[in-house]
């Protein structure tokens, strides 16, 4: 499921080189994980009335695998309480800690709980154990919008225009309330059982403090990165609008806007002209050049979304309207019941659910003798209105 990197058993690259000519040598990523993010700064979470660590494994059953991940892996749970299905990932706290990832755990936790979207996942529970860390959202029974673009290869324009006026509203609200996302990609685009989108994997988002302007962390998925991510110039949040774009080129002509040698990535190609096919409209072209311009400055919604909403690609729709869903999905999933996973890798899905990635035994403390729950301090959550 996409609340890890990629519901796919294939990857889609194993690694990408990004060139440092100063030194002539290159700098291989491993696109299974994110770039790493050292600096990220952890969002302030505090015990509260609102956290609630009455939640506990013990009340699920594990079903079936959506998903894998660097870490971790998604399942298909039921809440045996109320009979609800739920998507649970799960996190080994050892490996998150010696990836150097409990910045970005903490801060995917603390923002979940914030924000409330029609399109952003919903954070229900989230608890911890000795070795493990669980979060319990929504189970989003479509799959990811990468599961299908391998399977269509690209959208006609109208049903593009439907998942891109979701996604902007999405983004837009994250703006409005001073986060950049910076893991723009299909892996991380949610279908639910109605047809409509919502973004997940919220690790690498960043909250920006009000004089804060700019952020200098090198960290996402290369494929989607901005340039001045990429060059590590300082960005703000119109970096999202450039992976925005990304996405939307992909959709509507099947293939990535800026193409590599396999298992390498050049920085420089992003001073080519992006060759648009014929077919795609006046209007489309006209918002993907101004989405991919290289200079942020220059970029279309550097000044606010209204400059993307306002776009003559979107003037036939009515943003009120999908804020409240009343536009019919180009694609309904066909289910035959709540537990159908059609939409989903059977690579993962006919895996043994009880099984897990890195088979070693995991110890209870980091090796200084501190318990490795001391690392994850404020992690469980549950809403006031639920009880296990």
């Amino acid at each position: 499921m996409g609340i890890l990197k990629s519901c796919c058993k294939k990857k889609r690259i194993t690694a990408i080189a990004l060139e440092n000519k100063s030194k002539n040598s290159e700098i291989l990523i491993p696109t299974d994980n994110k770039i790493t993010e050292t600096s990220l700064e952890t969002l302030n979470i505090k015990e509260n009335d609102n956290q609630n660590p009455n939640a506990t494994l013990e009340d699920f059953s594990q079903l079936k695998v959506l998903g894998r991940g660097s870490f971790g892996k998604v399942v298909l749970v039921r809440l045996e309480k109320s009979k609800k299905l739920y998507a649970m990932k799960i996190l080994k706290k050892e490996l998150v800690i010696k990836r150097k990832q409990v910045n970005h755990t903490m801060t995917e936790r603390s923002l979940l709980e914030k924000l409330n979207h029609p399109f952003i996942v919903k954070l229900f529970y989230a608890f911890q154990d000795k070795t493990k860390l669980y979060f319990i959202t929504e189970f989003m029974q479509g799959g990811e919008l990468f599961f299908h673009l391998r399977r269509n290869s690209q959208y006609k324009e109208k049903s593009v225009k439907f998942y891109m006026s979701e996604i902007l509203l999405a983004i837009d609200y994250m703006h409005k309330n001073n986060f950049i996302y910076r893991d723009l990609k299909p892996e991380n685009i949610l279908i639910d059982k109605f047809g409509h989108i919502k973004l997940t994997d919220f690790g690498l988002s960043k909250l920006l403090d009000e004089e804060e302007q700019k952020t200098y962390t090198l960290c996402g998925t290369p494929e989607y990165l901005a340039p001045e991510i990429i060059f590590e110039k300082g960005y703000d949040k119109t970096c999202d609008w450039f992976s925005f774009g990304v996405v939307m080129f992909e959709m509507l002509c099947g293939f990535h806007p800026f193409k590599q040698k396999k298992g390498k990535f050049n920085p420089q190609i992003y001073k080519m002209k992006i060759i648009i096919p014929e077919n795609i409209s006046k209007n489309a072209k006209d918002l993907i050049e101004k989405l991919l311009n290289s200079n942020p400055r220059e970029r279309i919604g550097y000044n606010s979304s209204e400059e993307i909403i306002k776009h003559d690609f979107f003037k036939d729709i009515d943003f009120d309207k999908v804020l409240k869903k009343n536009y019919k999905p180009p694609f309904i999933p066909k289910l035959d019941n709540e537990e159908d996973l059609r939409y989903f890798d059977k690579g993962f899905t006919e895996e043994n659910v009880e099984s897990f990635p890195d088979k070693k035994l995991i110890t209870s403390n980091n090796g200084d003798g501190k318990s490795l729950s001391d690392e994850f301090k404020g992690f469980s959550y549950q809403p006031k209105d639920e009880d296990i």
